[in-house]
């Protein structure tokens, strides 16, 4: 299996196909918020292949050499057989000279709905069982509560470290307005 740099095209249909069904609509950025930072080169987004097959993708913020994953996914069909693993020993391989890497996962604390949660807490707990970290930073992103994850060899120190790194990567590409407005630290 390998990661592989999709086009706009490919975007726009993996989107439409997958993203939109994968993630809570509170998640998901507009397609054209996430196309215009591709072509600012700030984002990039990897489908995971089989062969010639995709069976998954990770999209990812970048900022300087350290990745924020954004969205991270196996197609229905290839999960539960190992495949989502197997991709973030690959993303880690694929940024192994990365400084950090992170990502967000739903605080399960927060779902009041006993399905959600269970999914949460499945999700939070493949994570940490496939070398992801708890950095222990809390926040609110856009009115969704998340648990910051790390993974790579390097690690946050603490977490006001994580949060700096965590607050540069949304001020540089969101207005200080709305910056303020939907991005806060829990603790």
């Amino acid at each position: 299996m390998n990661l592989k740099q999709l086009k706009e095209n490919q975007i726009t249909k993996l989107y439409n196909e997958h993203m939109v069904i994968d993630f809570p609509k509170d998640e998901l950025k507009p397609l054209n918020m996430i196309l215009e930072s591709v072509r600012e080169g700030f984002y990039d987004c990897l489908g995971l292949y089989e062969k010639e097959e995709m069976v998954g993708y990770t999209f990812m913020v970048k900022l300087d050499n350290s990745y924020l994953i954004d969205y991270i996914a196996i197609f229905p069909e290839f999960r539960n057989k190992g495949i989502g693993a197997n991709l973030l020993g690959i993303i880690d391989d694929y940024l192994e000279t990365a400084d950090r890497i992170f990502g967000e996962v739903e605080n399960p604390d927060y779902t009041e709905d006993e399905e959600q949660k269970k999914l949460q807490t499945r999700r939070l707990n493949f994570y940490l069982r496939n070398s992801c970290r708890d950095t222990g930073l809390r926040v609110n992103c856009f009115g969704v509560n998340y648990i910051i994850l790390e993974a790579g060899k390097t690690q946050f120190k603490d977490k006001d470290e994580a949060w700096n790194l965590y607050e540069r990567f949304y001020k540089s590409f969101l207005t200080e307005e709305k910056f303020k407005k939907n991005i806060r630290r829990i603790n």
